[in-house]
């Protein structure tokens, strides 16, 4: 015989929770730039996709090697901050379509050298403005003054985390305006880091 359900109930995989809870992880800067992060891949990806051909992986190695070429998959590792297995593919991909290519390291046989070709350089000045425009876009909701800030403190965080970890690739990387897309050389050290033999703790963010 079927028993009836009382009044109120609900089924177990409709139930509803008695009260509505926000983690404090919620507010914390690290669970936010984690979200949008995955939500600007979202909204960025497929465009990319769409203009290039190329998936956001090939587009941030490609960036790197248009930055700083010849260079290793090592180092491209330590740049882009992932794994070794995303990389190879990007890297794999690139040199399949002739925007990179691979040679022997002349100081270390047992490595590779990943050097950006002359139609790698072509595409990444094509979609370069592309994607200005799309942030661009993006920066709609912000002031001018905001948008500095922003770089600022995104620079200083990220400049603070790799010393916290003992990651010196972004101290040691070609600096890029993110905004322009033109190379900048890094800062020089001050007199008497070099002579010490001792490496300096991580330049802080411009100003």
């Amino acid at each position: 015989m079927a028993t009836k359900r009382k009044a109120g109930s609900t089924a177990g995989s409709d139930r509803v929770p008695e009260k509505i809870r926000t983690s404090p992880a919620h507010h914390s800067f690290i669970y936010k730039i984690g979200i949008l992060r995955r939500l600007l891949d979202r909204y960025s990806g497929p465009a990319l996709t769409q203009q290039s051909g190329l998936t956001l992986a090939e587009w941030r190695v490609l960036t790197n090697l248009y930055s700083s070429s010849p260079t290793t998959s090592r180092q491209l590792c330590l740049r882009l901050r992932t794994d070794k297995a995303e990389v190879s593919r990007a890297c794999a991909g690139l040199i399949k379509r002739g925007y990179a290519s691979r040679r022997i390291d002349p100081h270390d046989r047992r490595s590779a050298l990943i050097v950006i070709t002359p139609r790698g350089e072509r595409l990444h000045d094509t979609i370069v403005p592309l994607r200005q425009a799309l942030q661009k876009e993006l920066e709609a909701p912000l002031s001018k003054a905001e948008v500095a800030e922003l770089h600022r403190t995104l620079d200083t965080l990220m400049q603070y985390v790799a010393g916290l970890i003992g990651d010196g690739a972004t101290a040691n990387a070609p600096m890029t305006d993110n905004r322009q897309g033109t190379r900048k050389r890094p800062p020089r050290r001050r007199a008497g880091e070099q002579a010490s033999g001792q490496r300096g703790k991580p330049h802080s963010a411009r100003a």
